[in-house]
């Protein structure tokens, strides 16, 4: 087969990098690219060490059908063990594992695996309905257009992960409301990039009292969403059973390092009631707020215990943290005032609490407190990481 790549400016894969791009249609410029019958792709579920097909051209409706295929066994499985190309004459009697492959009229095969920086993502391979023999060059064209699965597969796994990890924190995110005695507004502000493990919550509990949380799962991306809506749900359940927020936070720790180890968490878990005159506190390694009194502000009088996920037995305190009228809580992330260092090497740390400091007034109800601190803090510029800012605040007699 004469390579179709040989002219660079009539390349059938340049198209191959857009963000609609789908898996059926990379495989069919495959297909065409190579002048096969037929194309398939099919992707490693790591969890199970098999290959599933993902996408065929060729075949109808009937490759939903298609057998997975392990490591090793099988034509595909060959390919995805040794990582190298392979052939197959079914007409020599050869034998694959997916009876597809017999019942379509196929005849020979030329498969190559799908690398992603030396990590494995499964296989792609052609088929024929005439017996034939492969070109070395037949096998640098397939592991070129290869290449353009690949890119198609991380640009959707990619987007597909932000959605969801988008999806799962907006719906995470209550909707406040100010009730009698407290107003209370919020803000989260998703990182640049990837997304994070970073939420806030406020719920009530039994007599009136309200939960306030703020949280951080380390990591980023889908899968710190997904812990942090597990530990957001763990919290609420022990909320309800539990009055001391130590305890909430220790049977939290004991959840995170059982089922979820490796991962860890900073949690500041409040518990206030009317008419919200105190809040008792414990703080598992967060950021502490800050208080805005008519005065000044400072920062809130509150020790931080180790963070979540090191040690289930860790001591956890609770400590009472008053607020008069008028007087307004900042509680926040560390996205907010975590930045890289800047040129001179000097740690932005102190700079962005001071701008907190600087914006943030007893006098403003808690929306006009959240707008002014991140236009101090985060202005226009883009953030690294995410953000989530909780304003409380006692209205004045």
């Amino acid at each position: 087969m004469t390579s179709s790549l040989d002219d660079p400016l009539d390349d059938p894969l340049a198209v191959a990098d857009g963000a609609d791009e789908t898996l059926e249609s990379a495989l069919e410029r495959v297909r065409t690219l190579m002048d096969a019958q037929t194309a398939t792709v099919l992707l490693l579920d790591v969890p199970s060490g098999k290959l599933r097909p993902a996408a065929a051209i060729g075949f109808g409706r009937r490759w939903r059908t298609a057998s997975h295929v392990a490591l090793g066994e099988g034509f595909a499985g060959r390919i995805a063990a040794t990582r190298t190309a392979q052939v197959v004459d079914l007409t020599a009697g050869a034998t694959v594992v997916n009876p597809l492959l017999l019942t379509s009229g196929v005849a020979s095969l030329l498969g190559v695996p799908l690398l992603s920086r030396g990590r494995l993502l499964g296989v792609v391979h052609v088929g024929y309905h005439q017996r034939r023999s492969f070109s070395s060059e037949d096998v640098a064209d397939l592991e070129l257009a290869a290449a353009s699965v690949v890119r198609t597969i991380e640009t959707h796994d990619a987007h597909d992960a932000h959605l969801s990890a988008l999806v799962l924190q907006r719906s995470f995110l209550p909707t406040l409301r100010d009730v009698d005695g407290l107003e209370m507004a919020a803000r989260y502000l998703p990182a640049d990039g990837d997304f994070g493990g970073d939420w806030y919550d406020v719920f009530p509990l039994p007599g009136g009292r309200l939960g306030v949380v703020m949280g951080d799962v380390m990591g980023h991306g889908l899968q710190a969403s997904i812990v942090m809506g597990r530990l957001r749900s763990v919290l609420r359940a022990h909320a309800l059973e539990e009055d001391d927020p130590a305890v909430v936070l220790r049977l939290l720790d004991r959840t995170l390092c059982h089922f979820e180890e490796g991962t860890t968490a900073t949690v500041l878990y409040a518990v206030t009631a009317p008419p919200f005159a105190e809040l008792r506190v414990s703080n598992a390694g967060h950021p502490p707020p800050v208080r805005a009194r008519v005065g000044g502000v400072e920062g809130a009088a509150i020790e931080p215990d180790p963070l979540l996920g090191f040690d289930p037995d860790a001591r956890r305190t609770t400590t009472v943290l008053d607020l008069a009228p008028g007087e307004a809580l900042a509680l926040f992330t560390d996205g907010l005032v975590d930045l890289p260092a800047h040129d001179d090497g000097q740690d932005p740390y102190w700079e962005r609490l001071s701008r907190i400091a600087q914006s943030f007034s007893a006098e403003d109800h808690p929306e006009t407190a959240c707008t002014r601190i991140l236009a101090e803090t985060v202005g226009d510029d883009g953030t690294e990481d995410d953000v989530a800012l909780l304003v409380l605040r006692r209205p004045p007699d």
